[in-house]
């Protein structure tokens, strides 16, 4: 009987090998978390759009190649005898699965998928996922399909509504409600990565590895990566009134791409007056910094600009 097994990551797919050595295994490696994900565009653009954001972020290289080596396999899934989806219960993989989910509904395949979850880090618990494997019902179809229509619409209020609302792939619902605290505060124009980012800093976390390191232990369920992590810093690094200086020129992109991301996450950094200004709630960092961001299909700036209170659970506009 064949079967393929499509997971997140190099470690998970090293560990589901060990477990089944004579399973396919699809790496699906989009980190929908960071940067432009718009709508109303076929895969190949979309697909266009993300390697060019993770190359430029992340100083990697090839990314539109293994798009599409992974989209070749992809379009070869109802090919199998068995197809599992094994992933995790952060953000990041939830929001893979709706993708997922999403593609497969418009092309669904003879072999009725099943779905493994587990929370993170899925290599430390392989046995638990395979026994609460289940199969993907026509309802998770119909969801999963409305949540990836909603993280890439222009707007975040249909995704609010499928944050709050209890059904099929109440993981990914979650993942929504996490999602939203990324949208800055209407306290301090902040979202939760960079506020906890600043924060650790100001406390005691004085490189960009030690600041990470701290920050991954405010998440019950970490989903975001070194990189990404490092990325946010350089945002707030940037623009007018910067909130964080000592950060080396030319960002992580251009540390990944000299081989010197060790050098750069040792590098001392500290808060400047803004920084600390704006932790103590007397300044917002959109409006000292003009704001040109991505979450999803949402593109915000200062013209338009979305902003979600964690306390209240409310956007709101400007």
């Amino acid at each position: 009987m064949s079967r393929i097994l499509i997971t997140n990551g190099d470690h998970a797919a090293n560990a589901l090998a060990v477990h089944f050595p004579d399973a396919e295994i699809l790496i699906w490696r989009d980190v929908l978390v960071e940067g432009p994900v718009p709508g109303g565009i076929g895969d190949e653009v979309l697909a266009d759009i993300r390697a060019s954001h993770i190359e430029q972020a992340f100083g990697m290289s090839d990314v539109r190649a293994d798009f599409r080596r992974r989209d070749e396999a992809f379009a070869r899934v109802g090919s199998f005898d068995r197809i599992e989806l094994w992933f995790e219960t952060d953000l990041h993989d939830q929001l893979q699965i709706i993708e997922l989910l999403a593609r497969l509904t418009k092309h669904p395949p003879t072999s009725a998928p099943l779905l493994a979850l587990t929370a993170p880090p899925l290599p430390s618990h392989v046995d638990k996922a395979a026994r609460s494997m289940r199969p993907i019902t026509a309802a998770d179809y119909e969801t999963a399909s409305a949540m990836w229509d909603a993280f890439r619409a222009s707007s975040p209020e249909r995704l609010q509504d499928l944050a709050v609302q209890v059904g099929a792939l109440q993981e990914a619902r979650v993942s929504f409600a996490r999602l939203l605290e990324e949208y800055p505060s209407p306290r301090d124009g902040l979202g939760r990565i960079e506020r906890r980012a600043l924060l650790a800093i100001r406390d005691g976390a004085i490189t960009p590895g030690l600041a990470f390191r701290h920050y991954q232990q405010t998440e019950e369920l970490p989903f975001l990566g070194d990189l990404g992590f490092y990325y946010r810093l350089e945002q707030l690094a940037g623009g007018n009134a910067p909130l964080l200086q000592g950060l080396p020129a030319g960002g992580v992109a251009l540390a990944a791409r000299t081989n010197m991301t060790v050098e750069y996450t040792h590098t001392p950094v500290e808060l400047t007056a803004a920084g600390n200004a704006v932790l103590e709630g007397h300044a917002d960092f959109v409006k000292l910094n003009r704001i040109g961001r991505w979450i999803g299909g949402v593109h915000l700036t200062n013209e338009n600009l979305w902003r979600f209170d964690p306390s209240s659970k409310a956007l709101s506009r400007g």
